[in-house]
């Protein structure tokens, strides 16, 4: 088993997409986290071998090797897992492929109680461009780049004086009755897919399109945005000129597993 805990296994732990991605988070916009306790697990044994450290976890993902594709073809709607039988089907499809077992500081929600999810791709020097979906989705659609509900460009150089007052004039795009009902028919079948009640996704998934609430910009304003004026040379000597911070929303705050580097995010522009 590796662990974020063991300095020692951050060097190997970086060798993962999903893995990367999320130490990334942790490292450059800690305040958005809310992973702890990060672990790699190889196989069925070394699950067995740490089943105490192990089966408390809170979340979990699935993860391959930066050599190789990475694993998008087991969704899962249930967060009591047979870990055991989940790691043989990663290896069905991948022998080096393994799991990654987590906790969270927040109680998570639902994946369709979220009030959005949203991708934050940051183009150092250039500007912010925003993806987001709304409430009854979470970051699944825009981390795999499947629909946007809403989307947002704040020019490097308007940063300091982006402010939620104003924030709506960055918006450039909103979806229209159409696609948002053509969206909404895409997220339903998914989660009918992974086992979600149909009662309960007719009450999750709004009929009609509702704007993102202000206090969720709010958030995203504090903790992200406005601290990247400061962060230029720290980002560019780190070789991230374009990343994206994606993921979904806990309650009121805006709380994403991962930060993209530009080898697995294409900003859009």
């Amino acid at each position: 088993m590796l662990s974020v805990n063991n300095k020692k296994d951050i060097k190997k732990m970086m060798n993962y997409h999903r893995t990367r991605d999320m130490i990334n988070l942790l490292i450059y916009f800690p305040q958005c986290s809310p992973i702890i306790n990060l672990k790699i697990i190889e196989s069925v044994q070394d699950y067995l071998d740490n089943y105490g450290e192990c089966n408390g976890s809170s979340a979990h993902r699935i993860d391959s090797l930066i050599t190789k594709p990475v694993i998008n073809s087991i969704e899962t709607g249930s967060y009591e897992q047979d870990f055991v039988k989940l790691i043989e089907r990663i290896k069905s499809i991948d022998t080096d492929g393994v799991l990654v077992l987590f906790d969270l500081i927040n109680d998570r929600s639902l994946r369709y109680e979220r009030y959005a999810g949203i991708s934050v791709g940051i183009s150092v020097g250039n500007g912010v461009y925003i993806d987001a979906v709304g409430k009854g989705y979470d970051g699944r659609e825009v981390s795999k780049g499947i629909i946007s509900h809403e989307g947002y460009f704040i020019p490097w150089n308007k940063i300091r004086s982006c402010n939620i007052s104003n924030f709506k004039k960055f918006q450039t795009y909103q979806i229209n009755k159409e696609n948002y009902q053509k969206s909404r028919a895409e997220r339903v079948k998914f989660l009918l897919s992974i086992g979600t009640g149909k009662t309960v996704i007719e009450k999750a998934v709004p009929k009609i399109y509702k704007p993102i609430p202000d206090f969720i910009w709010e958030d995203i304003l504090k903790n992200i945005i406005k601290k990247l004026p400061k962060m230029e040379e720290e980002l560019l000597t780190a070789g991230f000129k374009e990343v994206a911070i994606s993921g979904h929303t806990e309650g009121k705050r805006f709380l994403p597993w991962q930060m993209f580097d530009s080898g697995r995010y294409l900003l859009k522009k």
